[in-house]
């Protein structure tokens, strides 16, 4: 959120992953793909690590977050993809396939 001199503020302290019991164990980013995911995941949801397979929801995402995550992943790979592709991939490792898939067709 930006303030009155349209300075961007902190969003508050980091959320460490082990204060959200409901997520299941941690599994790491494995491909280039999926290790950017992770970092655009965690600098948007002010989390210090996201697993792969770590549900969008689950983790307190909202519209307003999607929207910036979207944002940066198209800016980052230099593909154009709809917020809806996060129904159909609510995950880090779901997601990197639908963007990997487009940034090949886009080079093909």
């Amino acid at each position: 959120m930006g303030n009155e001199a349209g300075r961007v503020q902190d969003s508050g302290p980091i959320v460490l992953r082990r204060q959200l019991p409901l997520l299941g164990p941690y599994v790491a980013a494995r491909t280039a793909t999926e290790c950017k995911l992770a970092e655009i995941w965690c600098k948007t949801l002010g989390m210090d690590q996201i697993g792969i397979a770590d549900g969008y929801e689950d983790l307190g995402g909202d519209s307003l977050r999607a929207a910036g995550i979207f944002a940066e992943i198209e800016q980052t790979f230099a593909i154009e993809i709809p917020m809806a592709t996060l129904v159909d991939a609510p995950t880090i490792e779901q997601l990197a396939r639908t963007v990997d898939a487009l940034v090949l067709s886009r080079v093909t």
